[in-house]
């Protein structure tokens, strides 16, 4: 008689029990592949790699900024500046030096340019680093282009109508008639007024602009500019005192119609012995001169509108 058993069939009618540590166990297909050592290391020496070369190379660059930051080799010695005809070249550089930081690195570009700007002759200004311990301005100044009477004294501004001084000889010749009735009695109360003068300066300049394009002779014959009156410009020629208004537009047109027979049928009022103190042109088409008692209506009655107001 033969007795065979195995763990997988039945022992007295019942299985046997599975080997707990089989069950366990994972196909050979699952299992990861165990790493070895030198693997091991190996991957150690990449995620340290990640982490700490980055900090090192923040470090780094943190320490070599603040070493910049506080080394004299940045430390500002020249300062080169061009472009000044009128400007005095040595105030700019004391702005430089006494507003701003000695390193040349810590100076702000952009703050620099700013307050250079608000000088009065600089218009734009460009502002260059030139490592390590140089700074490039380059300077473009305000053109004197016209000239207006303040308070009596004879002053100079650019066409943005930025006041630029009391004109000097030294300065030559300034191609522009006359400029008047500004608000202000003084640079001071000019600059308190500034918005509204400007604006004024600019409408006469655009006025003499577009006379010039087509009566460029004609135009050099403009001597004084009043404007007073913000929506009526009225000029003055050479040799002589009479107001000629050209309203607030179509100044071109309004002037070439009175160059001509308009003209010489003033003259012939004024050998007549009839004075005339302003030549009406505000209105296309139409010319009205009017004598001293007219112009004066006229003022008293703007004067006490602008009071009844």
């Amino acid at each position: 008689m033969k007795i065979k058993t195995t763990l997988n069939r039945e022992v007295g009618g019942k299985e046997a029990p599975p080997d707990k540590k089989r069950a366990r166990r994972k196909p050979a297909s699952n299992r990861k592949p165990r790493l070895s050592a030198r693997s091991r290391i190996a991957a150690a020496f990449r995620f340290l790699g990640k982490v700490f070369v980055p900090a090192l190379l923040t470090f780094f660059v943190l320490i070599s900024g603040i070493f910049a930051l506080s080394s004299d080799a940045f430390e500002l010695r020249d300062i080169r500046i061009s472009g000044c005809r009128h400007q005095d070249a040595g105030t700019l550089e004391g702005i430089i030096r006494g507003e701003f930081p000695a390193n040349v690195l810590r100076i702000d570009l952009d703050k620099a340019r700013l307050r250079l700007e608000k000088e009065t002759w600089v218009k734009r200004v460009e502002v260059h680093r030139v490592l390590p311990s140089s700074l490039v301005l380059r300077i473009e100044e305000r053109e004197p282009t016209v000239l207006l009477e303040l308070g009596g004294a004879q002053m100079m501004a650019d066409g943005e109508g930025v006041l630029l001084g009391t004109y000097k000889r030294e300065f030559g010749k300034i191609d522009s008639p006359i400029f008047r009735g500004l608000a202000g009695k003084d640079p001071k109360t000019y600059e308190k007024y500034y918005t509204e003068n400007a604006g004024r300066i600019r409408n006469g300049v655009a006025m003499l602009a577009e006379i010039a394009a087509e009566m460029p002779q004609d135009v050099r014959n403009i001597s004084e500019i009043d404007l007073s009156e913000l929506n009526n410009i009225k000029i003055m020629m050479d040799n002589d005192q009479v107001e000629i208004c050209l309203g607030s537009e179509n100044y071109l047109k309004r002037f070439s119609g009175f160059v001509g027979d308009p003209a010489k049928k003033y003259q012939e009022l004024k050998n007549q012995g009839i004075q005339v103190a302003q030549i009406d042109l505000s209105n296309d088409g139409q010319i009205v001169y009017k004598n001293l008692e007219a112009v004066a209506r006229e003022k008293t009655l703007k004067l006490n509108r602008s009071v009844n107001r």
